[in-house]
């Protein structure tokens, strides 16, 4: 291996696994999955499901305005030909471009882009002149509307259910704190014991 040359990162074994469920789930769940991410250590599996072809365009949405589309409006550059895991603006315009996320069943929501900022990145499109940016934003990103609300049955719950509960708190996804079942019955008990205890007194 050449000294210079970047050593290409896989995904951990827990990542894969989820991958896996994922292409066997309804894409409610991979809505309800990006809205689990957190910052760049989720980038590789954001990445990975805006390249599947069966993308929903509601989770197209959420993963574009969690790349900070303002900044690549307000430092804007030509899109690189092959985006990495950290690319996830310039791999959704890619990937419109060929067609993806015109599946829409899903609707986008509040959590999923804040109408604020939608109408601030609404406002920076405008303010360009048209042809100024060297890429093209599409329409349908600044005005997602359609689609049903999300309907997750607890079986396809994060944290419900028992088979997705590890894979997602391994993966810093959010989730609560406890698994389900009796761990987290018991987590509850001690919260409450914690609660309602008398301090003892001070004699």
């Amino acid at each position: 291996m050449k000294q210079n040359q970047i050593k290409p990162s896989f995904p951990s074994r827990a990542e894969v696994d989820l991958r896996r469920i994922l292409k066997a789930s309804p894409q409610d769940l991979w809505l309800e999955t990006i809205r689990r991410t957190k910052g760049a250590e989720h980038d590789g599996l954001v990445h990975w499901m805006i390249s599947q072809t069966g993308c929903d365009f509601a989770v197209a949405v959420h993963a574009f305005y969690r790349s900070d589309p303002g900044q690549h409006l307000d430092l804007p550059r030509p899109l690189p030909a092959r985006p990495g895991p950290s690319d996830i603006f310039a791999q959704l315009l890619i990937n419109w471009d060929l067609g993806y996320f015109r599946t829409h069943v899903l609707a986008v929501e509040r959590e999923d882009v804040d109408p604020r900022q939608l109408v601030r990145i609404n406002q920076k499109v405008m303010a360009r002149a048209r042809g100024s940016l060297p890429f093209n934003i599409p329409r349908r990103f600044l005005n997602p509307e359609g689609g049903l609300p999300l309907d997750l049955p607890p079986q396809l719950s994060p944290d419900e259910a028992r088979h997705l509960w590890p894979l997602y708190a391994e993966l810093g996804l959010r989730v609560q704190p406890a698994a389900p079942g009796i761990p987290r019955t018991v987590a509850k008990a001690k919260t409450l014991l914690h609660k309602i205890r008398i301090p003892s007194r001070v004699t």
